[in-house]
């Protein structure tokens, strides 16, 4: 999945300006992170799923240490061979292989 970063005021948003997490993923050749994907996230309180983009998001489910949300995930900078919407991409790697610079 990569590097989350999570802005706690905007979990509960389904705002498209307002993701709750953005998605890093580590540059082997600079060492650096660059942005992948985006991700909203709404906890589950028995409610129906939200919707945004005119789609369902994801769930419920219960990620470990984040308990019981609605996802979605949206890989806007690294085309997603599952789609766009598509909850991971298999090609998002957070470790670097032996030798790559760490930064």
């Amino acid at each position: 999945m990569g590097y989350p970063y999570v802005k706690p005021a905007n979990v509960g948003s389904t705002d498209p300006a307002r993701p709750a997490a953005v998605l890093y993923e580590g540059n082997h050749e600079t060492g650096k992170r660059e942005l992948v994907a985006v991700e909203w996230v709404v906890p589950h309180q028995g409610q129906p799923g939200p919707r945004i983009f005119d789609r369902p998001m994801d769930g419920p489910a219960m990620p470990r240490g984040v308990g019981d949300v609605f996802t979605l995930h949206a890989g806007i900078c690294k085309k997603n061979p599952r789609g766009v919407f598509a909850p991971y991409d298999p090609r998002v790697r957070r470790d670097c292989p032996e030798g790559a610079p760490q930064r």
